[in-house]
């Protein structure tokens, strides 16, 4: 009796092998990217919204506990790891610092590092235009009109610019008097010419949905044009 036992004793034996071979094999990976998932980790988040271009500074960022599920591809996971480095895009309050949102350490030019290729920045002095600059935000975009008087008694709009980004709003002035201040990403010849009208003219932003790209072109009014308008 004992002896016809044996086999099956031997079969029952090779069968609880198979079967613990396939629960490590199957089960416990399983396990353990669910306990990796939920181990503890540190990421690095802004302390208040920061503008694309702004070099990071230590009050200007806090580390804070996460799990690694919560923590986004690349997350920075100390605050001198940020130190130093430019910001490429926007960062609201409270989001996490990346690799990919910051310049490499190390990486000569600051500031300039977040202007495209093939871009310059500008800044104009806007006129009549608090609200809409108040509005405005880094990566916003606006119109650009330009008044000029070139008689006396004579007043010409011209659109100048059309979908054109804004790199910088500045903080505003306590003078409660003083022209708003925005920095714009224009191509090289624009810059030129943004600079002129800026000195020499009354500049206007006007703001657009980012995701409105129409275009109008160039085109220029008289307050002659607005009376026969309305008389058609």
């Amino acid at each position: 009796m004992k002896r016809n036992l044996m086999p099956l004793l031997g079969v029952a034996f090779v069968a609880a092998i198979v079967a613990t071979g396939i629960f490590y094999g199957l089960l416990l990976p399983r396990l353990r990217n669910g306990v990796s998932a939920n181990a503890p980790a540190t990421i690095v988040v802004a302390v208040r919204s920061l503008e694309r271009g702004a070099v990071l500074k230590a009050d200007d960022l806090r580390s804070t506990p996460a799990s690694s599920r919560q923590a986004p591809a690349g997350a920075v996971s100390s605050v001198d790891q940020a130190v130093g480095r430019t910001l490429l895009s926007p960062v609201q309050a409270g989001q996490a610092l990346t690799t990919a949102l910051m310049t490499d350490r190390g990486v000569a030019g600051g500031a300039s590092l977040a202007i495209p290729t093939g871009f310059r920045a500008v800044t104009i002095h806007p006129v009549d235009s608090t609200g809409v600059v108040a509005l405005a935000r880094s990566g916003s975009r606006v119109d650009i009109q330009v008044l000029s008087s070139q008689r006396p008694g004579s007043m010409t709009l011209y659109r100048m610019l059309e979908n054109v980004e804004v790199l910088h709003v500045h903080g505003g002035n306590p003078d409660a008097q003083a022209r708003p201040v925005v920095t714009l990403l224009v191509p090289p010849r624009e810059a030129d010419r943004l600079s002129l009208a800026d000195a020499a003219m009354r500049v206007r932003v006007v703001l657009r949905n980012p995701s409105d790209t129409a275009s109008s072109g160039p085109s220029s009014m008289t307050p002659d044009a607005i009376f026969a308008a309305k008389a058609q």
